[in-house]
């Protein structure tokens, strides 16, 4: 029997536990520094911002999309952080913990400037493509044509695309940051992609 069509099947099972593996030694360590937090150590705080700070930031910029804004959020979410660490319970990881603090700063900056009711209000009508739209934006996500259609963007369609594909993170994961339905969360992603491969295919 040829089994070479099963070799890449055996490959992806083999690089989603490594996957899995790492990410519960990397929660592992997470978990400890936020005890650490609790415990009001400055040295953790400082090494927790270290591993987490780059990312956070970039989210951040993703959806209010203004540098020095980005910036002053970064520093309340470390803030919240550094206060909030006695209330985690080790329910979700530490990392969508983090993202979820800093999903809930910049909800709250973008509604204070009205970029929330007038973009989170677009209902998309898009029919399915007849390509791997997934793939599609796992290879070109850095690309600057994908980076300027991601702007354009609603802040809610640029978040879950962000935390899907560039923080890697489960749907079950991304409901928990954001506060909503799975369901709600396989929505949005479908309807960023097909307005994301609309837009970079006609523009």
């Amino acid at each position: 029997m040829d089994t070479s069509l099963s070799l890449p099947r055996v490959e992806q099972i083999q690089e989603t536990a490594n996957r899995r593996a790492q990410d519960d030694a990397r929660d592992e360590i997470d978990y400890v520094l936020v005890q650490r937090i609790a415990a009001a150590d400055d040295l953790a705080l400082g090494e927790l911002y270290r591993r987490y700070s780059v990312s956070v930031y970039n989210y951040l910029l993703r959806l209010v999309r203004e540098a020095p804004q980005a910036e002053d959020l970064l520093q309340d979410v470390f803030i919240a952080i550094w206060r909030g660490a006695g209330r985690y319970r080790r329910g979700a990881r530490v990392k969508t913990w983090i993202f979820r603090i800093a999903h809930h700063q910049a909800v709250s900056w973008l509604r204070q400037h009205r970029e929330m009711d007038s973009l989170f209000d677009v209902h998309l009508q898009q029919k399915p493509a007849a390509y791997d739209l997934e793939n599609i934006v796992q290879e070109q996500l850095e690309s600057q044509h994908i980076q300027q259609a991601l702007d354009q963007l609603s802040p809610k369609h640029r978040a879950v695309l962000e935390l899907a594909f560039v923080q890697e993170l489960s749907y079950a994961e991304i409901a928990e940051v954001i506060s909503c339905p799975v369901g709600t969360v396989k929505s949005r992603i479908y309807n960023a992609l097909q307005t994301l491969s609309g837009k970079v295919k006609y523009d």
